[in-house]
């Protein structure tokens, strides 16, 4: 059975098991530590079951943790939106349907107050299809495409397409949006520069 549950700082130290992925952003410490103080309840974690002594069948601990989200609110005016800064899933616990339980869970917090935002975003390097066809599952469409995201900057032709250092800024209206003014169609069409991506 998985549940939800704060993240608390000592979970810093058990987090490695669920960050063993090429496609998971690894943060300084104090990155983790900044979005606990900013944003508690939008950094939470799975935890799922119990660790168990193969030799004798004793518990040797509860409450594995499974998964995490890291969340934060942003922006002004129609802009106010939630981030989705990180969610992943240890590899045992993948397939799941559990990276869609967090998100799912971000975005029923914060369709509502104290947060209310008109949207969620988050930004998906542009091969990890695997994400992208679960976004796009959960009601996430592509807002526009951030040239060189993952690279060095030294990009500055926002049509200069590279597949190894570009993101897609993926959005969800949230109810707040009645008119849908935060989403676009074709937005896979749309370049932009990471400089340009302001809120």
């Amino acid at each position: 059975m998985t549940s939800i549950k704060p993240f608390q700082a000592t979970d810093l130290f058990d987090i490695n098991p669920v960050n063993l992925d090429v496609l998971t952003e690894n943060y300084q410490p104090f990155f983790y530590l900044q979005y606990l103080v900013d944003w508690p309840p939008l950094f939470f974690k799975s935890v799922s079951g119990s660790v168990i002594d193969s030799s004798n069948g004793s518990i040797l601990r509860n409450d594995v943790m499974s998964g995490y989200m890291m969340g934060k609110t942003e922006g002004k005016a129609k802009e106010w939106h939630t981030h989705i800064t990180a969610v992943t899933v240890n590899p045992t616990y993948r397939r799941l349907g559990l990276a869609s339980f967090l998100c799912e869970h971000l975005d029923q917090a914060t369709d509502q107050e104290p947060y209310n935002t008109y949207f969620v975003d988050l930004f998906v390097r542009v091969t990890n299809k695997l994400a992208i066809s679960m976004y796009h599952k959960l009601g996430y469409s592509v807002y526009r495409r951030v040239v060189g995201y993952y690279g060095d900057g030294s990009n500055e032709n926002r049509n200069k397409l590279d597949d190894n250092h570009d993101a897609f800024d993926m959005r969800k209206s949230q109810t707040r949006d009645v008119k849908k003014e935060t989403v676009r169609e074709n937005g896979e069409k749309v370049n932009v520069l990471p400089y340009e991506v302001v809120f």
